[in-house]
């Protein structure tokens, strides 16, 4: 029972620690530490949400223009020229959908981590096959 005891006041201790540690992160280690390189920080911060916005403001419209296309098509009296104007459009908009939500700089760092752990794991391959060939 005094084992478990000390072991909990320990874990406890332990947290209020880490805890401690975590709220410093956040707090400036002396009254005089220099608050730029958080300004820069909530300035990025800002712009990325604006341009999020900015893209998720494009993304209601052509979706709007998606559903008026679509009510457009399952109109009947339309002529085969203007149905084919209206798929080709309806296509460039799902293109455009495609091309919001992928992004070849969202990409670097996955091929960047691949290419390291990659040849990290091929370089141990050989390392091990050597050992076990002798």
């Amino acid at each position: 029972m005094n084992r478990r005891l000390r072991r909990l006041r320990v874990r406890r201790s332990q947290s209020i620690g880490d805890h401690q540690q975590i709220l410093g992160a956040f707090s400036p280690s002396s009254p005089d530490e220099d608050w730029s390189t958080f300004d820069a920080h909530l300035s990025q911060l800002e712009t990325s949400v604006e341009i999020l916005r900015q893209r998720f403001e494009q993304m209601r419209a052509a979706q709007e223009q998606q559903r008026e296309i679509e009510q457009q098509l399952q109109n009947s009296d339309l002529k085969a020229d203007e149905i084919q104007q209206l798929k080709q459009r309806l296509e460039e908009l799902e293109m455009q959908f495609e091309s919001q939500l992928f992004d070849w700089g969202s990409l670097r760092e996955p091929f960047w981590q691949a290419v390291r752990f990659g040849g990290l794991g091929i370089i141990l391959g050989w390392i091990l096959r050597g050992i076990a060939s002798r």
